[in-house]
């Protein structure tokens, strides 16, 4: 009996031991190994957030000196508005630019036309046709207030429905001409400079419209309290 019992503490013995050397191995090999670690802080690190839009960049002062369709303001400072005619928060946009016009001196429209608003793009001909002329506002107000969307998914469609509003609130449009030789004129007159504008507005990574410029200030989206402050700062480019 005594040799068996002492057999049996001769094993348990054993297995402390040998449990204390796994054990102890399992510490050390946890351990983490400084080169490793300081890797992994790298890799796993959050990246930083991008930095906010520099509306004093040049992508962005190319949109402004890009743009033909100039309203005045009775304040001081350049601001640029890149914008859809049919698109339903630039009209609000448009609204409170014409509320608080005493925070801005120039401001330009950059036409962005969006495939959801089809059509559009004929607007955006229209109204860069009657840049620099007097009733550059009045036509600039029925667009974004007055002016329906149409309803057809055809493109050509879409085009001449906006040109119809167009000469009927407008008829002077069709003296000397028919609606087919406006369309033709409007589309090769304006439409490679609006495609521009569309292009200067992917490459300063705009999302959509509208986007309000003002000095280094630039806000994604409308919202009356954000575009206010940034108007009221009066931020301006050097």
């Amino acid at each position: 009996m005594v040799p068996l019992m002492q057999k049996n503490l001769i094993l348990l013995l054993f297995l402390v031991v040998a449990l204390g050397i796994v054990s102890g191995c399992e510490r050390v090999g946890d351990l983490p190994d400084a080169k490793k670690t300081e890797t992994q802080a790298k890799t796993e690190a959050p990246e930083e957030a991008p930095a906010p839009p520099d509306g004093c960049s040049s992508e962005f002062r190319a949109l402004f000196d890009q743009a033909v369709v100039e309203l005045s303001g009775e304040g001081e400072g350049d601001v640029v508005i890149i914008t859809d005619p049919l698109c339903w928060h630039c009209r609000l946009a448009h609204k409170l630019m014409g509320e608080y016009s005493g925070l801005y001196g120039r401001l330009r429209l950059s036409f962005f036309p969006r495939k959801s608003f089809m059509g559009s793009d004929m607007a955006a001909w229209i109204l860069e046709d009657a840049a620099a002329t007097d009733r550059i506002r009045t036509m600039v107000d029925y667009a974004y207030s007055d002016l329906k969307q149409p309803k057809t998914s055809d493109l050509m469609e879409a085009r001449m429905l906006v040109l119809l509003q167009f000469t009927q609130a407008f008829p002077d449009l069709l003296e000397g001409t028919t609606m087919e030789e406006l369309y033709v004129r409007f589309q090769s007159g304006h439409e490679a400079h609006v495609l521009e504008s569309a292009m200067l507005a992917r490459a300063a990574q705009l999302p959509g419209t509208p986007i309000l410029v003002a000095g280094e200030h630039v806000i994604l989206g409308f919202g009356p309290g954000p575009w206010i402050k940034a108007l009221e700062e009066k931020s301006v480019c050097k």
